[in-house]
């Protein structure tokens, strides 16, 4: 389970350093479309508490239903391959949405969503998914729920101010989030190639 453990801390601390990062990000890809105004903020926290919650839902959902590491990884690869296309994306989907949407309330709202729905969903997905799948496989984990959510969280401290405080000055924000689209893609393959279904099923086979 050693392998393992490791897998999911790597996991837990670069989604929730990258989803943080996204966050700060995003409010440099809206301004140039919906202003710097609270409306833009608003929209940013409240589209990503959402995504949030359905990712929550979601990934303990998954790991009632889909044991398989190995899926859920590549589902975390699908999101690193949209957060790459994002700086190709962002501009013409934001422009389209401000020519449609005159509130720049509705308009950033609706952008936020487009350009980030799918990727924080999927990412927000880690904790809870790595919660039932330690449940399901070996009930003594020591990586409990609350260290789980310890991990996620140091990722997320990292993530906010390593980008408020370093990255936005050295690094163009679109070179930023293909770095980030990156380093997301080499962990997940990194996380698959270890064959996690394998040693957990020996694991588990083994407690019993």
């Amino acid at each position: 389970m050693g392998l393992a453990y490791f897998a999911f801390a790597l996991l837990l601390f670069t989604f929730g350093a990258v989803i943080m990062s996204l966050e700060i990000l995003s409010s440099n890809l809206m301004s140039p479309y919906f202003g710097g105004s609270v409306y833009i903020w608003g929209s940013i926290i409240s589209s990503f508490m959402v995504h949030f919650s359905i990712g929550y839902v979601l990934g303990g959902y998954l790991a009632k239903r889909a044991f398989k590491v190995s899926f859920f990884t590549f589902l975390l690869a699908v999101s690193a391959a949209w957060v790459l296309i994002i700086p190709q994306i962002h501009a013409p989907a934001c422009n389209y949405i401000a020519e449609q949407i005159v509130d720049v309330r509705a308009g950033s709202l609706a952008a936020m969503n487009v350009l980030f729905f799918v990727p924080i969903t999927i990412m927000a997905m880690v904790s809870p998914y790595i919660i039932g799948i330690l449940t399901h496989y070996h009930r003594d984990s020591s990586l409990t729920a609350g260290l789980v959510l310890f991990l996620s969280t140091l990722g997320s401290f990292v993530g906010t101010n390593l980008t408020a405080f370093f990255l936005i000055d050295w690094f163009p924000v679109s070179r930023i989030i293909v770095g980030l689209g990156w380093i997301c893609l080499a962990t997940s393959l990194l996380v698959l190639s270890f064959r996690l279904d394998r040693k957990l099923g020996r694991a588990s086979r083994i407690r019993l």
